[in-house]
């Protein structure tokens, strides 16, 4: 809402996340036009850089992001005037992707009921696929890790052995692992879930994936909650536990009435869908946006989807691609038995438009883990 003598930038915004794709990379840094919504006649500089006026009421100027964190101080002297923004230059948030998995726990259970036949977790056949994925494309894989099951009798991820912790270890600069949920049921657990549950049900996860997994593969900063909702509080007793990034769908005001927006409102949400980055600097959190679902659509239209995104969203050119464990097992009621196609040509469209396979951790330079 515009009122009488509103001075608002109009890009950047505070706490924007931005990426090559926002501007011109040079040797200094990033170099982005900068533009601010004001009255007529006012003499403004931006980091003591004059902006111009163009238009009625629309200042410009050009600057440059030459460190991860720039605050951007607009300035007009002669009406004492001063207003200060955040913006974060991402660089290696250009032409990325991640591949997330969600709802994991059999592949677990597998390896448990399995562990005096496998030498290698590499013999439970899921595992095996994204090693293949890995070794073909070169891919970083997020596992996001419930607590139990009731399948094949009931499984607690406290039941798995330590035995291929060290291989976990070995392979932990592709392989991720971090709290989900408790279970697959309810639905969307977290939505309005107390601060005390959250902590709870996230922290015995991650001292469970340290246990057999090793400090290695925790992603002890980035998580995805279960569909991608959370309170406030839960938000502040996942960021008690360590976690400083968030990955939801940031979907507002849907027509099926549901809403998929972590514990953002509606103006955040917005950014995120133009700028897929976001930081909170009130909670201390980092946001980003999941744009490559390939569960619910045919391996033909993964190309054409992605190629949509690319187009419509410029300022994003990251993929977060997600697919979910259930599905690649035959017994599930929806499987599908294309799970190694779909991967394989999600990734290959990465690989032909340039897009390197990194995880969040090094994306944000949290700088946690050092493979």
């Amino acid at each position: 809402m515009r009122r009488v003598g509103d001075i608002d930038f109009t890009f950047p915004l505070d706490g924007v996340m931005l990426t090559d794709a926002a501007g011109e990379k040079t040797d200094e840094g990033l170099k982005i036009k900068a533009y601010v919504d004001a009255p007529s006649g006012r003499n403004f500089t931006l980091n003591g850089i004059p902006m111009t006026e163009s238009m009625h009421g629309t200042y410009r100027c050009e600057i440059v992001l030459k460190d991860y964190k720039t605050t951007l101080e607009l300035v007009d002297a002669e009406n004492s005037y001063k207003q200060t923004i955040d913006v974060y230059y991402l660089r290696k948030g250009y032409n990325a992707y991640r591949f997330s998995l969600d709802d994991n726990i059999w592949f677990l259970q597998n390896l448990a009921l399995n562990r005096d036949r496998y030498d290698s977790m590499f013999e439970d056949p899921y595992l095996n696929l994204l090693k293949t994925i890995h070794e073909k494309h070169g891919t970083k894989f997020h596992i996001n890790i419930y607590w139990e099951t009731p399948r094949l009798g009931g499984f607690c991820i406290k039941d798995m052995p330590d035995k291929y912790k060290d291989e976990f270890i070995a392979n932990s600069d592709w392989i991720r692992m971090s709290f989900h949920a408790n279970a697959d049921k309810p639905d969307r657990p977290y939505t309005h879930a107390t601060y005390d549950q959250v902590l709870f049900e996230a922290e015995r996860i991650n001292k469970e994936i340290v246990r057999f997994a090793g400090e290695e593969t925790f992603s002890k900063t980035v998580c995805t909650v279960h569909w991608g909702d959370i309170s406030v509080e839960g938000a502040k007793a996942l960021r008690d536990l360590g976690y400083k990034a968030l990955v939801s769908s940031y979907h507002w005001n849907k027509k099926d009435g549901v809403d998929i927006r972590s514990y953002l409102g509606d103006r955040e949400v917005n950014i995120l869908q133009k700028y897929g980055f976001w930081y909170d600097k009130d909670m201390d959190i980092y946001h980003f946006r999941y744009n490559g679902g390939i569960q619910h659509c045919d391996v033909s239209a993964i190309y054409p989807n992605f190629n949509a995104q690319e187009k419509n969203y410029p300022f994003y050119h990251f993929k977060d691609i997600c697919l979910h464990e259930q599905y690649f097992y035959p017994d599930f009621e929806r499987h599908q038995p294309n799970y190694f196609e779909k991967m394989d040509t999600a990734t290959s469209w990465c690989d032909e438009h340039g897009y390197k396979p990194i995880l969040m951790d090094e994306l944000f330079e949290f700088n946690t883990h050092k493979n």
